[in-house]
């Protein structure tokens, strides 16, 4: 994946209001979070800063495996996530990859249309 690859959607909320709405994008969709990052807390741990920065990775097994079993690598980069992060200006942003592109860079001909629009309508929602 390449700096190109990555979208970047503005919250008008504040962190923790936004990565709330994120879990809740995610619930009412029935996906599966299977995984919370929380790098500051990493860093604090080690003596370290670092601003709010948490990865959500999440999916649909129904969805993802289909992927998998055509381009078997692909795994590396399945479940989607989501990274939300406060900026040193205080604004929060999400941040994913382009499940397109993603799909490109294995060669991934067949692609559900909700894989693809998952992390926008996600982060969207989350933003709003």
């Amino acid at each position: 994946m390449t700096p190109d690859d990555l979208r970047v959607v503005r919250s008008d909320a504040s962190f923790d209001t936004t990565l709330q709405r994120l879990r809740a994008a995610l619930v009412e969709r029935g996906i599966t979070l299977f995984a919370e990052i929380d790098h500051a807390g990493n860093a604090r741990e080690a003596g370290l800063e670092l601003p709010p920065t948490v990865v959500l990775i999440f999916g649909n097994a129904r969805a993802g495996t289909p992927l998998m079993v055509a381009a078997p690598d692909i795994a590396l980069d399945l479940p989607l996530r989501v990274l939300v992060r406060e900026q040193p200006d205080g604004v929060t942003v999400l941040a994913y990859h382009d499940p397109a592109r993603l799909a490109d860079a294995y060669q991934v001909e067949q692609v559900p249309a909700g894989i693809l629009a998952l992390p926008a309508l996600v982060a969207e929602a989350a933003a709003a």
